[in-house]
């Protein structure tokens, strides 16, 4: 059971019935209760089976403990994170495993900035869960609907300079949407429908049955690719079950990397507006080719969406995210949000006239390759042996060791979840980012204990 239960920096994730239980929930509920200041809560949730009775315990438990309830209903993550920011809120919780099969959830926990709790939070679990102070019967809190969130989202997106939402509309775009029975469809249609276009779409139904594997990578879009073609549509947008990350597939029904789409997304806010760039360490170094493209640096991250948050908000950098398709705009909130990802990338089109695939070819070719090697062990032998086996230019060691070559990157970690060790290449040769995963797979195995 514990193995199947993970606390990280954005929340607690587990199996429902099995490692996500009401003694686990309580646990961290009252933790949370400890943490932070007495007012009202957010809460949203996506389209899984346990969504419903979970939000429904969370609320109990906030009520007794004195909170006030907003109850947001079915809301993608970035959505109620801003919301939080904007509503005077002292909190907010978004129940969603994110791209984990239907059988996981998980409470994803904010701050009174919208803004996901610090590392000291998780850390200190036991020490900030230890006891709660229930409400008297006079002082219980009170539960309140929200109904206009998305709404305010999709406002806020609608006003930033750099999305022509004129240029766009003259565009007249034909989209393909899979909303994979997930949380977004609402939002992501009702943004399209600003922007006057036609769509046809699947996995709108908000129902919790994932059409495919609800992670959206090439490799689970078939179904979009497909639908691409039939119809001849200009783009294939696909979200994640709560919102927060896109995927795109060209007008030939192509799937494209979701390393692509905050390169793309990060060219169009270039166009207007310079700003450093932060992204993890695990991001395709595209992304440096395009910061050298208008001047502007490119700074590192761990893994992790707080992490690049964070360092976005200490460096004032207005753009970045992740390879995974998480985009983040300051101006929005310092979150991974697809709707901010689908209007930029939306109004790249717009503003050169030109195909999905005209402007992937203009961007040189990388290619990743990825492992992992389960591992108990010294990871700082590793680390050591890593640095040693290959020349490189610049190093970085603030997760895991990450080096920088001219054409490409070496990135080893420790996942913060599971007893593995995860590698990432990436070169201009796809059997040089290959070799490079095959050696250092070897080094991390060789001191790995049996």
């Amino acid at each position: 059971m514990i193995l199947t239960l993970k606390l990280s920096i954005s929340g607690a994730r587990g199996i429902v019935g099995e490692s996500l239980t009401p003694d686990v929930l309580e646990s961290v509920l009252r933790a949370y209760a400890n943490f932070v200041s007495k007012g009202k809560i957010l809460l949203g949730r996506d389209t899984r089976p346990s969504g419903e009775a979970i939000k429904n315990f969370v609320a109990g438990y906030l009520m007794l403990t004195g909170f006030d309830v907003v109850d947001c209903g079915l809301l993608p993550t970035p959505t109620l994170a801003l919301c939080v920011k904007h509503s005077e809120a002292c909190g907010g919780i978004a129940i969603t495993a994110s791209h984990n099969p239907p059988e996981w959830n998980a409470l994803k926990l904010f701050d009174s900035n919208g803004l996901y709790l610090p590392m000291e939070f998780w850390s200190g679990i036991s020490e900030h869960g230890d006891k709660v102070e229930f409400a008297d019967y006079e002082h219980v809190g009170k539960l309140s609907r929200c109904e206009d969130c998305v709404e305010k989202h999709i406002e806020k997106v609608l006003g930033l300079p750099y999305v022509d939402v004129d240029a766009i509309r003259a565009r007249e775009f034909f989209v393909a949407y899979d909303g994979v029975g997930g949380v977004a469809p609402k939002a992501v249609l009702e943004l399209l429908s600003k922007f006057g276009a036609k769509v046809v779409a699947v996995g709108t139904a908000m129902d919790g049955v994932f059409l495919h594997d609800p992670e959206p990578k090439p490799e689970n879009l078939s179904q979009l690719s497909e639908l691409v073609r039939t119809v001849d549509a200009d783009i294939g947008f696909a979200t994640d079950p709560d919102g927060d990350r896109l995927t795109l597939v060209d007008e030939k029904g192509v799937p494209l990397s979701e390393e692509l789409t905050l390169v793309l997304a990060a060219w169009q806010f270039l166009e207007n507006e310079r700003s450093d760039i932060v992204v993890n360490l695990s991001t395709s170094t595209l992304i440096d080719w395009l910061s050298g493209k208008f001047g502007v640096r490119v700074h590192r991250a761990p893994v992790g969406e707080f992490w690049v948050s964070k360092k976005m908000l200490e460096l004032g950098a207005k753009i970045g995210g992740e390879g995974n398709g998480g985009v983040i705009v300051l101006d929005v909130h310092p979150v991974r949000d697809s709707l901010t990802a689908v209007a930029l990338i939306l109004s790249l089109l717009a503003r050169t006239g030109k195909r999905l695939s005209e402007i992937v070819l203009s961007l040189p070719r990388m290619f990743m390759v990825k492992s992992k090697v389960t591992f108990s062990g010294d990871f700082k032998k590793v680390c050591n042996e890593i640095v040693k086996r290959f020349p490189h230019k610049t190093e970085n060691f603030d997760d895991g060791v990450w080096l920088g070559f001219e054409n490409g990157f070496l990135h080893v970690r420790q996942s913060n979840t599971e007893p593995v060790v995860r590698i990432i290449a990436e070169s201009t040769e796809e059997s040089e980012a290959e070799r490079i995963v095959f050696e250092a797979k070897k080094i991390v195995e060789k001191h790995s204990r049996s």
